[in-house]
């Protein structure tokens, strides 16, 4: 019969409580904690099918609520050039069976007011326990009768796809790629990366061979938690997963990856990005359940875990360098590893790597105050006491133990190994876990500051990297011997029809659509004399926006509100008046050199950094056989923004860009002009 959960919530606060006591109590010292006892987590129980399928049952009465988690216990596998199709097959399985379309599987689901999910790793489902028959039934038919439809295949490769474009320059995705590709490499299941190349390689084949090879009954574990008796159980199991036929299912066996030797700096460019993404990365063996796995956190959480953590203190509290600067150490039964990471400000990227450092050093060559020890293990007592208040956490445990082989009191005893851990284990672990003179050096951020970052390499280099985790190859011959960047900009300056016209040019009206989504925006630009300016935005009618800048003062309406520029404004628009900016970039202020060359959609073209007296940075980019702009790449309230230039179209002999695609994040924002008029006199009396 299944045992009663016990109140071990109750009894660790409990023991948290008991102090010494005596007749004078001095307050100067935290009381001392009693010593940790064993846990006496809740019990479950446990059977087995003749199909291999493992079940575990957790009752809890208190709510009338039932989950099941189906989980494979499967080795990882290396997709390749195809990465991406199991997380395909997890999702597809969602989307209809064989008996049941898309639409009347949502339909039962809501009904009764459940929830299922898929994905490659298993199967989830939970609902009132009423409706526990109706929930398993429905389960066990998205799990045993995936159907795999085409257009629900066709759909998510086109959403992927989007999602991937937005993610290029997403600093935390283009930091995964990199730690794929250069900690494990492409013949690692760690080292897959899914791109636009592989998703459309993926065929609907692939999944249907994904789940027919690896959903199997004798390399699954099933959990179920809540208002349900193991009786009641066992009964559904069986009359619905009974008949799921076993097979062999492939495993693997992978090598661990060499052990990193020296400095290792490595760099994915983001244009004119005002922050760095910054970790310093080591891999290691250590799997769930070893002896260093409790010790070890206790260290990363003195490290980095929070505001007592060393490296929050040093960058953010010190040296103001980031809002935030953590660490996290995993164990893994394939590879482990140990990083560091922080957002900080451009300008201190490498000073902030060697701040790193200098509190990882602190951690292995001194011993840290038993204070800062007690503290953290309290804290980390207090995580695993407000774990065990869900019943799912008993079954998490459980599953766990089958999955990876640990202990059976592995978890029951926690509070006594953790209770156990001194500051000379802490040591310990930092200096065996942890060092930073054989380590990754990893940065997402404006490569303009490569040559500071070379210095924190072992060999002197910075390796660059794309957004996918790719080596990016410098062509030797990219940027031809003596070319400046004041021949590139006068290079465009004659594409699109010569200084002399362009600088004849008294006024300019400019008119077109921008779509944001399913929305229309209708864009007016005008401009005269390169010192007056104006701007609106109107949407079905209303204003969005609107600027009116006569040369010494500008009104501003935004949302229905009128407001007039401040002086920070006014600079801004002084700026923006100019019709042509390349015409007189010194007059202006601005700096430029050329930084580079970079293939885009295919055209060779010449990178130029722009840097204003602001401190401004933008990075423009022309086309090496034409000298047409292509692209701008700048920040905008700290989000980086892409402007694409194409559809160059003759006026009067001039050469303007019809087509602007702005990209901010995820967010495009296309502009198509419909009318581009000049020297039509325009009246003073529109900029006022």
């Amino acid at each position: 019969m299944m045992k009663k959960l016990n109140k071990f919530l109750f009894i660790l606060v409990a023991i948290c409580m008991v102090t010494s006591v005596h007749a004078q109590v001095d307050r100067t010292k935290a009381p001392a904690a009693g010593p940790a006892p064993k846990v006496q987590l809740g019990d479950y129980d446990s059977f087995t099918l003749k199909n291999g399928l493992k079940v575990l049952v957790v009752e809890n009465h208190k709510i009338p609520h039932v989950s099941f988690s189906l989980n494979l216990n499967i080795d990882p596998i290396v997709e390749g050039d195809k990465a991406g199709f199991s997380s395909f097959a997890g999702s597809l399985m969602g989307t209809g069976t064989t008996t049941r379309t898309d639409a009347q599987l949502a339909e039962e689901i809501d009904f009764i007011g459940a929830d299922i999910n898929t994905s490659a790793g298993g199967v989830s489902a939970g609902g009132l326990s009423r409706y526990k028959e109706n929930i398993i039934e429905l389960m066990a038919d998205v799990t045993l009768n995936p159907s795999f439809p085409k257009a629900e295949f066709d759909k998510i490769v086109k959403q992927t796809l989007s999602g991937l474009e937005s993610s290029k320059n997403d600093p935390k995705s283009i930091a995964s790629n990199l730690r794929s590709r250069i900690l494990y490499g492409k013949n690692h299941p760690y080292g897959d990366v899914m791109t636009e190349a592989t998703v459309k390689n993926i065929t609907l084949g692939d999944c249907e061979n994904y789940y027919a090879t690896y959903f199997k009954p004798n390399v699954a574990i099933l959990a179920i938690v809540g208002d349900i008796t193991t009786k009641e159980a066992k009964k559904l199991v069986k009359k619905y997963f009974g008949k799921w036929e076993k097979a062999d299912v492939p495993t693997f066996k992978y090598d661990m990856p060499a052990k990193m030797i020296g400095k290792r700096v490595v760099l994915a460019n983001r244009d004119a990005a005002t922050q760095s993404l910054v970790q310093i990365i080591n891999t290691f063996e250590l799997k769930k359940g070893d002896p260093d796995v409790i010790p070890s956190r206790v260290m990363n959480s003195m490290l980095g875990s929070g505001f007592s953590g060393l490296l929050f203190k040093n960058l953010r509290e010190d040296k103001a360098y980031t809002y935030g600067a953590y660490s996290s150490i995993s164990s893994d039964k394939l590879v482990a590893n140990f990083r560091t990471t922080s957002n900080v400000k451009s300008v201190v990227t490498d000073s902030a790597l060697v701040q790193m450092v200098v509190e990882i050093d602190r951690i292995r060559d001194t011993k840290l105050t038993q204070d800062h020890l007690n503290m953290t293990k309290a804290a980390m007592a207090g995580d695993f006491a407000r774990a065990l208040e869900s019943p799912s956490t008993i079954a998490s445990f459980a599953m766990a133990i089958e999955r990876d082989n640990l202990p059976a009191d592995y978890y029951a005893t926690y509070l006594e190994k953790l209770d156990k851990v001194t500051l000379d284990d802490v040591q310990a672990m930092a200096k065996k876990y942890i060092d930073p003179n054989n380590a990754v050096y990893l940065v997402v951020g404006d490569k303009k500051y490569k040559e500071r970052l070379a210095k924190l390499s072992s060999k002197g280099v910075v390796e660059e990297y794309d957004y996918k985790g790719d080596i990016v190859k410098v062509d030797p011959n990219a940027i031809p011997e003596g070319l400046t960047a004041n021949a590139v900009v006068e290079s465009y300056i004659n594409a699109i029809g010569g200084r002399e016209k362009l600088e004849s040019i008294k006024d300019m009206s400019v008119k077109g659509e921008m779509k944001m989504g399913p929305m229309v925006i209708s864009v007016d630009q005008a401009y005269k004399n390169n010192d007056k300016f104006s701007m609106s935005m109107v949407m079905n009618g209303q204003v969005m926006q609107a600027i009116k800048y006569n040369g010494t003062s500008a009104k501003i309406v935004a949302q229905g509100h009128e407001s007039v520029a401040n002086a920070e404004q006014l600079k801004g628009f002084k700026m923006q008046a100019h019709m042509f900016a390349e015409l007189d970039l010194e007059e202006l202020g601005f700096t430029t050199k050329i930084v580079g060359a970079e293939m885009i959609d295919g055209k060779k073209a010449y990178k130029l950094e722009v840097d204003g007296v602001d401190g401004t940075t933008k990075y423009d980019f022309y086309s090496a056989a034409t000298g047409l702009k292509l692209k701008t790449v700048a920040q905008q309230n700290g989000m980086s923004v892409t402007m694409i230039y194409d559809k160059y179209t003759d006026v009067e002999g001039l050469r303007f860009p019809f087509s602007t695609i702005t990209k901010m994040g995820p967010q495009e924002m296309p502009l198509t002009i419909t009318s581009l008029e000049i020297n039509k006199n325009i009246k003073d009396e529109l900029f006022n």
